[in-house]
């Protein structure tokens, strides 16, 4: 891996590569080196030892394994070098001569560093590239992750497996869904939403499923694979019609339930045994493997006998093929488990299947924890930080929970905790939390955050000042701390399908702030005195960008406010002033957004026509993209906007033109609100958005930055500031 730093010259000042096998690992770095040594005893997690020569021209680095050599790296990149690394800019300008290492050695307290949710295939890898790929999977070595879930490239694999139960591929289009929305699909929720899936689409994907392994192997990491959860397609039926298949209840509005094979039916577990044989054969096999029976779903019956042979029958499914087979289970079922898990459930479940035999990831520990409840029954399990829903924009955290759970959880012998990891259900969002995150691997004792923060806003921009540090500690007492256990950051109100009132945007997205936006404004404003200094610092821009969204966003919404009143009251002409203003601040979040790649939507579409093959691919593949970050399901239902963004591009068009509809619709009845048809408006509003996500203008989505981030959001200081 090599990186640049456009602010410091932008000549690539580091290489990373590591070998395949230890213990000759080994990387290096103008004229530092790193070597590989056998795994040391004594302790449960990677380990490794870093130090200078005498002369201090040498930086030393052995570790155990790939991962804990790339993680030793990334330690002596920050707290010896001042650096940082992020999705969300770099900050890479290494010192003229290598700060000196007096002898140290790390140990993580934890066996295993996991990483990502089912759902990041869909909200944020969907369309990369092995280029792309390759960047997070060093990101991963780096943060300690040593147990990946690698769920691309499957359906390759169960094609074969249909197949050789007589099931051919034209029967199975209205079993895979579109490539945006496989992960639920995979996962039982849907079926064939939005289908087909080409099998352009399900070759390409193995093709890059073959290099992620390579190189997650490399690392010695132990990539998950998907395992047979009892999920079958419709068309099993036709060819097996004496085979035990129920039909769960809708998983949401508009799509049917899909079909569950009995755990009883012997089919149940040649199914499962071909699954783990195919896998091996296609993939190799680290023995992990991922399976969520019940992800969201009811289960048939309540009966423990019959969740204990579930279980029991889901293992030995693997454990037939793969003796040394680990199941790895989201304990999500039991916090979004429609009251259906109780303890005896649980325990069932669970309890079927030997310890050593089940991992269990405790998804969203940061806010509500399983591992205190008693609810793991003994298991081992990983503390897991979720952090993010569906992408949705917004700053948020909850920096002092994830400082202090890892380390209560291992002071507690009975916990059993044998992880850390990550689980957001999209990524590439509040770089703070995740590097936070990643030392917390590392660490058997939560930091001083204080202290902590203020060393971060240094490494982020490679500058010391008071005016960095007051605004970071104004943004970690405020909106990184958030404390009522809402499931992401509060709503951006430009995003959201507007009302007279307007407490959330889509299903979940909460409008009442944690936080006061007066310390937002004021980290805004201490943030661009030192624009000077860091214009060109890659990390400061887009911390600007966000910091000047949060800021307009709050102000929107008493656009928004006073809006409705003129409405109410009829005073015409306030309304039409608040009209114009709120075109007008959805334009200038446009014009601020169109700074920063990572929040074009021309970008967005423009990979997801770059996997096409022909026109009907890049079209299906379009709709895809444009449905996800909108409606998401079908219109006017739960799922809409539930990844909702704030991109540019989508700003202008999509929002734009759902506000424009909302103001045009209730101009006619200025002064007499009781007028309004609220219902009529509502099919207005459904059926733009629909159309939108039907449209074929990619073009006019710019998939290039356009202006400087830093200008812009001084711009927009300027104008807003009053106001703020």
């Amino acid at each position: 891996m090599s990186r640049s730093d456009p602010s410091c010259g932008g000549s690539p000042y580091f290489n990373l590569s590591i070998a395949p096998t230890l213990p000759v690992q080994s990387f290096r770095g103008g004229d530092w080196e790193a070597e590989g040594t056998e795994r040391a005893t004594g302790g449960t997690g990677d380990r490794y030892s870093m130090w200078s020569s005498t002369d201090g021209s040498t930086v030393y680095i052995q570790g155990t394994t790939g991962v804990a050599l790339a993680s030793a790296f990334h330690w002596y990149l920050k707290y010896y070098c001042k650096c940082s690394l992020s999705w969300l800019g770099d900050q890479l300008c290494l010192p003229e001569e290598h700060p000196y290492v007096e002898p140290i050695e790390m140990q993580s307290p934890y066996q295993y560093g996991y990483y990502m949710n089912t759902c990041t295939f869909g909200y944020s890898t969907v369309w990369w590239t092995w280029d792309r790929w390759e960047q997070e999977i060093d990101w991963m070595a780096m943060n300690g992750v040593n147990l990946p879930l690698a769920f691309i490239g499957q359906e390759y694999v169960w094609q074969n497996v249909w197949l050789l139960l007589g099931i051919p591929p034209d029967e199975l289009h209205d079993f895979f869904g579109g490539p945006a929305f496989l992960p639920w699909q995979r996962m039982g929720n849907e079926d064939g939403w939005p289908s087909p899936l080409p099998q352009s689409w399900i070759l390409k994907q193995h093709d890059l499923q073959v290099q992620i392994l390579e190189r997650m192997r490399s690392f010695n990491m132990k990539p998950i694979l998907p395992a047979f959860a009892g999920h079958v397609p419709a068309a099993l039926k036709s060819h097996y019609p004496d085979a035990d298949v129920t039909q769960l209840v809708s998983w949401s509005p508009g799509f049917n339930g899909t079909y569950f094979l009995d755990p009883f039916d012997p089919l149940f577990a040649t199914i499962g045994s071909l699954m783990i044989k195919e896998l091996e054969d296609t993939y190799g096999t680290d023995s992990f493997y991922s399976c969520d029976p019940f992800n969201e779903e009811i289960p048939p019956s309540n009966d423990t006998a019959y969740l204990s042979q579930v279980s029991s029958t889901i293992y030995s499914s693997m454990a037939t093929t793969d003796p040394n087979a680990v199941w790895v289970l989201q304990g999500w079922f039991l916090v979004y488990g429609y009251g259906f898990w109780g303890p005896a459930q649980a325990e069932a479940f669970l309890s079927a299947v030997d310890n050593s035999k089940m991992l269990m990831l405790d998804l969203w520990a940061e806010v509500s924890p399983i591992w205190n409840t008693g609810m793991f029954f003994g298991k081992p399990f990983i503390w897991n930080m979720l952090h993010n829903f569906g992408g949705r924009p917004g700053m948020y955290a909850v920096l002092d929970a994830v400082a202090t759970g890892p380390p209560t959880a291992l002071a507690q012998t009975t916990s059993n905790i044998v992880g850390t990891g990550y689980t957001p259900e999209a990524i590439e969002t509040n770089p703070v939390v995740y590097d936070l995150m990643s030392e917390m691997h590392w660490r058997s004792t939560a930091p001083d955050l204080d202290t902590w923060i203020a060393d971060y806003a240094v490494r982020r921009y490679g500058y010391d000042s008071a005016n960095i540090k007051q605004a970071w500690a104004l943004l970690q007492n405020s909106i990184f701390a958030c404390h009522t256990s809402q499931g992401g950051p509060n709503g951006i109100i430009a995003g959201a399908r507007p009302d007279l009132e307007i407490s959330i945007v889509g299903c979940c997205a909460n409008m009442q702030l944690y936080w006061d936006p007066v310390d937002i404004c004021n980290a805004w404003s201490l943030l661009l005195a030192e624009s000077d200094s860091l214009a060109d610092q890659p990390a400061y821009g887009n911390d600007v960008v966000q910091v000047a969204l949060q800021a307009l966003a709050n102000i929107m919404t008493g656009y928004h406010d006073n809006l409705v009143s003129a409405f109410q009251s009829g005073d015409l002409e306030a309304f039409e002033d608040l009209a114009q203003k709120i075109t007008s601040i959805i334009t200038d979040m446009d014009t601020l957004l169109a700074t920063q790649e990572i929040y074009l939507l021309g970008k967005w579409l423009s990979d997801a026509k770059g996997w096409a093959t022909d026109e009907a691919e890049a079209l299906a593949y379009q709709y895809n993209a444009r449905l996800q970050v909108t409606i998401w399901g079908y219109p006017l239902t739960p799922l809409n906007d539930y990844a909702y963004k704030m991109w540019a591009g989508l700003t202008k068009s999509f929002h734009m033109s759902r506000w424009q509809t909302f103001v045009d619709s209730l101009r006619p009845f200025v002064g007499n609100p009781g007028l309004w048809d609220h219902e009529e408006y509502l099919q207005q509003v459904g059926e733009v958005e629909r159309l939108w996500t039907t449209m074929t203008d990619d073009d006019s989505y710019p998939d290039q930055i356009v202006g400087s981030s830093v200008q812009v959001a001084q711009s927009m200081f300027d104008k807003y500031w009053e106001q703020c």
